[in-house]
């Protein structure tokens, strides 16, 4: 495969950004943010000319949707008109199928800037890795110094084919085997708020936080993965009573178990949880001990490489290729809603440590990662780390807080200092 090569017309969207477009409503779609605080404020001026450097270097994320006889597929665009002062709540709805501009947005005030990208283009780790490069290029004109290999992707280089590649068809194989059934979750049901997002971020040491999972043996989202169970047993009276288990999905990279470049999609998610009725009263060691070795079994490259090739062949079936694209689009959001929302009582996604070179971060303050929501789910949680701190953030369309105060509280009675912020405004109550 050539090093370099020509960015084409149009390409079609990977598997696992297929089901974006068809599972949309007039008010949502799944986006979700990446960005940086600074320690100056931010050049609207620089970070648009920023981002007209590096689109040449990531040309996957400077597309729009378009609607095809049997799928969607993305155009490249060239109008970077996208960067905008901030002044609505995260991760609105994107305008997908824009005939004017990229499905994209470029966000900033004062010292914070964040790109915002709907699923269907990307996933976090493709996204963190052509954010980074944009704050790299905007502190270069900033004037700051900041060398070309810095061990970000270099702007001035052509795309590499295998950073545009759908690794979920590269990587399929036919098979027989397929994953084990996945049982239905009990579901979270807090008052919703049309056209909101509410917003709240816990700042931890990473000083604070390593230790204590360690002395458990367990990684760092498995600690997370157990406290945001508990964090709903213990705050939701329902949560205890259900017959069904409580379960999170967590988001599982493929770039650590097959070797991909690629910059659109390539992870899959593994619901786990447990049943809140398996004893009387659980304590957090309790579940614990319950969760211990599931996240380790779920994404073992078997397990992993079952579901994507579920996954695959499902899309690459010959009768769901030739199925219209309006009536498939009513097929693929049931299909979501059954056996993706109803398996699950939330998302959790951690993204890892942000590695970024010293001359880049000795002008940040903090890193973000925000999940912008899903159908159905009314809480979602991202986390991301730096050098030195673990970033933790609840989002959700309910102004109900519940379970967020109940994560915190935790993480405190553990040991931790933990600075809590919000988009909260004053007055505005927990329902």
């Amino acid at each position: 495969m050539p090093d370099t090569y020509q960015v084409p017309p149009w390409f079609p969207l990977d598997v696992a950004a297929t089901i974006y477009p068809s599972a949309r409503t007039r008010n949502w779609n799944y986006t979700f943010r990446i960005g940086f605080l600074l320690k100056e404020d931010v050049h609207p001026g620089l970070l648009r000319e920023a981002l007209g450097d590096i689109q040449k270097r990531f040309p996957s994320f400077f597309v729009a949707v378009r609607n095809g006889l049997f799928w969607y597929y993305l155009q490249p665009m060239d109008n970077l008109d996208i960067v905008k002062k901030e002044r609505e709540y995260p991760c609105r709805s994107v305008n997908l199928f824009s005939p004017t501009a990229p499905a994209l947005r470029v966000l900033y005030d004062r010292r914070r800037f964040c790109v915002e990208v709907p699923h269907c283009v990307s996933d976090g780790g493709g996204a963190l890795t052509m954010v980074k490069a944009l704050l790299a290029r905007y502190l270069q004109l900033a004037g700051k110094d900041i060398s070309a290999d810095c061990g970000l992707l270099d702007f001035s280089e052509q795309p590499q084919a295998t950073e545009l590649t759908d690794s979920y068809r590269e990587f399929y194989t036919k098979r027989s085997e397929k994953p084990a059934p996945d049982s239905t979750a009990w579901q979270y049901r807090p008052p919703q708020v049309l056209n909101y997002l509410r917003v709240v971020r816990g700042t931890i040491p990473l000083e604070d936080i390593l230790p204590i999972a360690k002395a458990r043996r367990l990684t760092l989202t498995d600690y997370l993965m157990g406290a945001y169970l508990y964090a709903f047993y213990a705050a939701v009276p329902g949560a205890r009573r259900s017959v069904r288990p409580i379960k999170v999905s967590i988001a599982i990279s493929l770039r650590n178990l097959y070797p991909s470049d690629s910059l659109r999609n390539f992870s899959l998610y593994a619901n786990l949880g447990f049943s809140p009725r398996a004893k009387a009263h659980f304590t957090f060691e309790d579940v614990l001990e319950a969760m211990k070795g599931k996240l380790d079994e779920a994404k073992t490259q078997e397990n992993m490489h079952k579901l994507l090739c579920q996954h695959t062949g499902m899309i690459q079936n010959l009768l769901v290729r030739l199925v219209p694209n309006f009536l498939k689009r009513q097929i693929l959001r049931i299909g979501y809603v059954i056996a993706g929302e109803t398996k699950q009582t939330s998302p959790l996604s951690n993204l890892g440590r942000a590695a970024l070179p010293a001359g880049v971060a000795e002008h940040v303050d903090a890193i973000e990662c925000i999940l912008g929501g899903s159908m159905q789910k009314h809480i979602n949680c991202a986390a991301i780390s730096d050098d030195r701190f673990l970033y933790v953030t609840f989002s959700g369309d309910t102004k109900k807080t519940d379970v967020q105060r109940e994560f915190f509280r935790l993480l405190v009675r553990e040991g931790m200092r933990v600075r809590v912020e919000s988009n909260i405004r004053d007055g505005e109550d927990d329902v």
